[in-house]
């Protein structure tokens, strides 16, 4: 069976992630080698996973790899995908594909012009909870979906005092988690056209008050607003209200809800493979739907899966870089909307991916394998 030969790019925490769910889920994927500035989380991620630790340009100078997946922080990874995309590598990338609206959409056109693929997460709507959502929604279950409600909430507060970047430009909560919301419900729905929307900051700096912080007493600037209201009006003109608020308590809540002429779906965590789909009837009791679709575990690098799967069959993958970039102008047009008080139109468009085919749950000997859904 011929596999893609990949490096991962961006040693950090959820390079872990990745490399376990490669190894253990997605036979399609040789990661041979892996970068890192920092040496020393190089070396190791390389020596847990017996794979070569590189330099970056080196990695773009050996023809033998096919595809980097780029697991930098956000604001890098429009150069190293750039660099990448001119190097004649396909690329996957974390969330986002950048963090500036014009970048995203000049990676689209080097990625087209170069022949190669582009794929960004969150991959999470490849996952056994919106995948059966979505598979009730194009059934008819909830009829035409006229609205519906997205929202978080989170402390940044705590969670940036290790992790400074989530004050940053493109590490605020619209984008850390709203990507997650917005290309759950845009893979369900298909694309925006307008946008309308509110933003504050609760903060313009925070000091850091816990202990053993390695910014213990420093004063970090609130870049962006961290508490948002929009309402985006989808081509088919349903109305989804997104709600996003990092400045609250740490007990995180969400909501994901689709409210249709015969029905209201409500479904679980879109930050997770596996949320549980409810579905109610007018007149009945809420009843949880069951799993149509399988990887419910996790199962981070599944775009990238699929990716490959797509690129060896030589058919559009499903984490496409379209729908990405859409996403990424739905927050360039909220925060575009947030400061200019005006409604902000759309310009791009994407097709919805094709449904993964249902049944491969992939539990037991017998069972349909949950990687044969991607071929």
């Amino acid at each position: 069976m011929r596999k893609m030969k990949a490096a991962i790019v961006g040693c950090g925490v959820i390079s872990d992630v990745y490399m376990q769910s490669f190894r253990d889920n997605f036979s399609v994927m040789e990661i041979a080698a892996c970068a890192d500035l920092d040496e020393k989380k190089r070396n190791e991620l390389a020596e847990r996973y017996q794979i070569k630790p590189m330099e970056y340009d080196d990695i773009l100078r050996d023809d033998s790899i096919e595809m980097i997946i780029n697991l930098t922080s956000p604001k890098a990874h429009y150069s190293l995908s750039r660099q990448a995309i001119l190097s004649g590598k396909h690329v996957y990338s974390e969330k986002m594909m950048a963090v500036n609206y014009e970048d995203g959409k000049e990676l689209c056109r080097l990625a087209a012009e170069h022949h190669v693929r582009f794929g960004a997460a969150p991959d999470t709507f490849l996952g056994g909870g919106i995948q059966t959502a979505r598979h009730a929604v194009s059934h008819g279950l909830v009829g035409n979906v006229l609205s519906g409600v997205l929202s978080l909430t989170r402390d940044y507060g705590v969670f940036g005092e290790n992790l400074p970047h989530l004050f940053q430009n493109g590490g605020s909560v619209l984008y850390d988690m709203g990507g997650y919301y917005l290309t759950a419900v845009c893979s369900i729905l298909g694309s925006v056209k307008r946008v309308s929307a509110f933003g504050t900051r609760t903060e313009e700096s925070h000091k850091v008050t816990r202990i053993d912080s390695p910014f213990f007493e420093k004063e970090i600037a609130l870049e962006e607003e961290n508490v948002i209201t929009a309402i985006l009006e989808f081509e088919n003109k349903a109305l989804i209200t997104l709600h996003l608020n990092s400045g609250t308590i740490i007990n995180e809540s969400y909501h994901l809800e689709l409210y249709g002429d015969k029905g209201i779906l409500r479904m679980g965590d879109p930050n997770t493979f596996c949320g549980e789909v409810v579905l109610e009837k007018a007149q009945n009791k809420p009843v949880t739907l069951p799993f149509t679709h399988g990887f419910q575990k996790q199962s981070r690098g599944l775009g990238a899966a699929e990716m490959a799967w797509s690129i060896l069959a030589e058919r559009p993958h499903r984490a496409s870089m379209e729908m990405a970039l859409h996403v990424l102008e739905i927050i360039h047009g909220i925060f575009s909307s947030v400061k200019s008080g005006e409604i902000y139109q759309m310009e791009t468009g994407f097709e919805l991916p094709e449904p993964l085919p249902e049944g491969f749950i992939g539990e037991g000997f017998w069972a349909a394998k949950e990687e044969s859904a991607l071929l």
